[in-house]
């Protein structure tokens, strides 16, 4: 009985213990879920206020700007209006302006010798150069084989002097006798004559005979022959110079290039496919890249040169001239060049050039004026500029009106940076 009576007893007490447990157990896990919580609250409270609310933009204000009255004096907005004009339909291509057939001369030395410079400054590249200016004197150098020669040459000259004098001597006689007959009325006027000019003839004879006696007796004799001029054959500039002061040069050897700039061409590369279609017989306009807005065009005419293509680019070369008076142009400089198409004038839709804005992306956009101080932006597609003027093929109907002035400082309100 009394063993029984324990045994009751111990599952009372582990009976009690094992509530024990789980009450302990309950109030930890209790105590930590409330600890948990506590600690995640504050980051909720402090993710939610990094949550700001969605902000829904209706797609009608899309690409709108708003401006108060402030603003638009500020800004100076100006407008124009979309109209449809005649124009001439114009083609702009790049060009070269490259040095004519011709224009270039070379000035190579007429004998071997040493070149002499009269001028105290040297010539240089680029120094301007007038027609007939002399460039250089060129002392002739006489070697030992052409000494030998003119030696032989000398001798050759006083055996002629000699005969020239007996040939002078003789017609003198002839001549006196004549003239004695003619005073005893014995002869005739006639053979007066003909011994006159048979006389005058030898002493034409004995003149050049002592002038050539006389040249190779410098030459032998003294080793120097008269220097001889070299002239610029054109005016022009210096583009090249391969000799310089008292350098010794061979016949034929270049000296110097002459370049002529008063008359250039200006090299057109057209597409094949353009070519069809350009007027090859009309002037053209050709402006300098660095031309300000409104700067008149020159004018240059088609001219006959060798024909050119590139089979790289598929294009072919149309020339024109252009006179170039003042130097403004040179060569290789690239220029714009307007050609006149076959075809008639069109009529288009033209907005000022001033009106267009270009994205990051390249696409051209302007502003339209929607009411007095909103203005929305809307793409237009460019077909080509005249002058101030471009020309649309779609994006704006006939009578809009797009801000020219003012269009910049918009793009930048709008997007945050301009260009």
């Amino acid at each position: 009985m009394k063993l029984k009576t324990q045994n009751i007893k111990s599952s009372i007490v582990g009976t009690a213990q094992k509530k024990i447990w789980i009450a302990t157990a309950l109030i930890v896990v209790t105590i930590l879920l409330v600890s948990i919580k506590l600690i995640a609250s504050p980051n909720e409270e402090v993710r939610v206020q990094h949550h700001p609310a969605q902000i829904v933009v209706p797609e009608s204000s899309l690409n709108t700007v708003h401006l108060n009255d402030d603003s638009y004096r500020r800004l100076g907005i100006q407008i124009a209006t979309v109209k449809r004009e005649r124009l001439e339909n114009k083609r702009v291509y790049g060009g070269e302006i490259v040095m004519p057939a011709g224009g270039l001369v070379s000035v190579s030395a007429p004998i071997s010798g040493k070149l002499i410079s009269l001028d105290k400054n040297p010539l240089k590249p680029g120094a301007p150069i007038k027609l007939g200016q002399l460039l250089y004197r060129i002392q002739p150098i006489i070697t030992a084989d052409a000494r030998a020669n003119l030696v032989n040459a000398l001798a050759d000259a006083e055996s002629l002097v000699n005969v020239a004098k007996s040939q002078v001597d003789a017609t003198e006689i002839a001549l006196n006798r004549a003239k004695k007959l003619l005073q005893d009325l014995v002869g005739s006027q006639r053979n007066v004559d003909d011994a006159n000019a048979a006389h005058e003839i030898a002493l034409r004879n004995l003149e050049a005979a002592y002038v050539k006696k006389n040249a190779l007796h410098q030459v032998v004799n003294l080793g120097t022959v008269e220097p001889i001029d070299i002239k610029s054959p054109q005016s022009g500039f210096i583009s090249n110079l391969f000799a310089v002061t008292d350098q010794l040069v061979s016949a034929g050897n270049p000296i110097i290039e002459i370049s002529s700039l008063n008359t250039l061409w200006v090299r057109v590369p057209i597409p094949a496919g353009d070519l069809d279609t350009i007027d090859e017989v009309a002037v053209a306009e050709i402006q300098s890249l660095s031309a300000k807005s409104g700067a008149p065009s020159i004018v240059a005419k088609p001219t006959n040169a060798p024909p050119t293509a590139d089979p790289l680019t598929s294009s072919t070369h149309l020339y024109y001239a252009i006179q170039n008076n003042q130097s403004s142009l040179r060569p290789m400089q690239r220029v714009s060049v307007s050609l006149k198409p076959r075809s008639q004038p069109i009529q288009a839709l033209t907005i000022p050039w001033s009106a267009v804005v270009f994205d990051v992306y390249g696409g051209s956009w302007v502003y339209t004026q929607q009411s007095a101080n909103v203005y929305e932006r809307k793409r237009v597609f460019l077909d080509h500029v005249v002058g101030q003027q471009a020309v649309i093929s779609e994006g704006l109907p006939e009578g809009s009106k797009v801000v020219v002035n003012g269009a910049l400082e918009l793009f930048g309100v709008e997007t945050g940076f301009s260009h």
